[in-house]
């Protein structure tokens, strides 16, 4: 009997542990219950090809999670994915991953997966359109801002550039009464007007701006003048002279201005040059006036070859191809020929002329056939006379033996 009750007690102890353990998880799960989250994560693409681009952003998805304390949880501390390993151009359904904390369970992501557009990456220069805001201090006025540069380079999906019309910069001249040198950044626009950011590399992403800023005077714009110095090397000549910017504006007295209608660069060298030349110049204000402004002056000298015509009279015409048994005869067998290239090139004599016709594949009789002329690749034909002629082609007769 007393063997039995003390049986009884362990059982009893047992029990009272167990009760005791699952009222513990119970108040444990009434301080901590699990529960579902949702959370707005966004999709980070990765392992993209270089040279590709996706041509929008993959977004947000929703991701719900289950776990206790999701209170201190935060959807940066999710991670959401999009694998675009082997990824080729045009669109195509990409499934989306996700990692946790640990202690926290997936229980949906919604999409699943996501359609992307994936395009080439390209460049495409834009011009920079200034807008300036606010008002000079009274008294005051400001001139065409000065950009450096005057363009820039975006860089993303080809199918997004196209749709790009300009860059625009913001320049803020309120109460200015001196010059100013500003440095905001560039803004893109559609060709609808919309503002675009974050699809495209911009460079540089801010441009230079110099703002002129003057006490009102009598000013004028006059015409920038190349100063050029010396010339190319013998057989060559200056095309064209381009400069950036062709005016400036000048400020003095009106019977100075009434005077002066063009403003000269520094001295500009071109002694012996045989190639294009490019460099920055000053400009030297004449006397009496000043310059508003010391822009640096971009200049580009265009050189070229001189060109001359030479005639070359009798040129003998060679038959090409002629098979074995037959025999050619030609209306005429020389051309006059005018050769057009280079004066330095021009040292050209009548031997190096190579005139001919090609009789190839063609049947006895009567043919018209164009003269073709041979010559260095830096010469061209300019006229020919005549530029087809009248070819009769026969067999040889072979005489029978008696």
């Amino acid at each position: 009997m007393v063997k039995k009750r003390g049986q009884e007690e362990v059982v009893y102890k047992i029990l009272a542990v167990l009760l005791a353990i699952l009222l513990w998880f119970y108040v444990l799960n009434l301080d901590n219950p699990t529960v579902e989250k949702p959370f707005s994560v966004s999709v980070e693409p990765l392992n993209l090809a270089p040279g590709l681009a996706l041509v929008e952003p993959p977004g947000n998805v929703e991701v719900r999670v289950r776990g206790t304390s999701l209170n201190a949880l935060n959807s940066r501390e999710i991670k959401a994915v999009v694998n675009l390993a082997g990824a080729k151009l045009g669109e195509g359904t990409y499934w989306v991953s996700v990692s946790l904390p640990a202690g926290v369970e997936l229980v949906a992501i919604r999409p699943a997966s996501l359609n992307l557009h994936i395009d080439e990456i390209k460049e495409k220069q834009l011009p920079i359109r200034v807008i300036t805001q606010g008002t000079v201090a009274p008294g005051y006025s400001y001139f065409e801002p000065v950009l450096e540069p005057s363009t820039v380079v975006v860089r993303g999906a080809s199918g997004l550039l196209a749709d790009l019309d300009t860059a625009l910069i913001t320049v803020n001249v309120e109460q200015a009464k001196d010059n100013l040198v500003l440095n905001p950044p560039v803004t893109l626009l559609t060709k609808k007007g919309e503002i675009v950011s974050g699809q495209f590399e911009i460079s540089p992403q801010n441009i230079q701006v110099f703002v002129p800023i003057t006490e009102n005077t009598d000013s004028k714009t006059v015409a920038i003048k190349p100063n050029i110095k010396g010339g190319p090397a013998e057989g060559f000549r200056v095309a064209r002279v381009i400069l950036d910017p062709e005016t400036v504006r000048i400020t003095g007295s009106y019977e100075a201005l009434s005077q002066i209608y063009q403003v000269n660069t520094a001295p500009i060298d071109i002694t012996g040059i045989k190639e294009s030349y490019s460099t920055q110049v000053a400009l030297i204000p004449p006397e009496g006036v000043s310059l508003l402004y010391q822009p640096v002056v971009k200049v580009l000298v265009q050189v070229e070859a001189i060109t001359v015509v030479k005639d070359f009279t009798d040129v003998p015409i060679t038959v090409l191809n002629l098979a074995g048994d037959d025999r050619v005869a030609l209306k005429t067998d020389k051309v006059q020929v005018s050769i057009k290239g280079p004066r330095t090139d021009m040292e050209l004599e009548k031997s190096e002329i190579k005139a001919f016709i090609d009789v190839a594949d063609l049947k006895p009789g009567v043919h018209n056939l164009a003269v073709k002329i041979e010559l260095p690749s830096n010469l061209q034909v300019e006229k020919m006379e005549p530029q087809r002629i009248e070819v009769t082609l026969s067999k040889v007769e072979v005489e029978e033996e008696d």
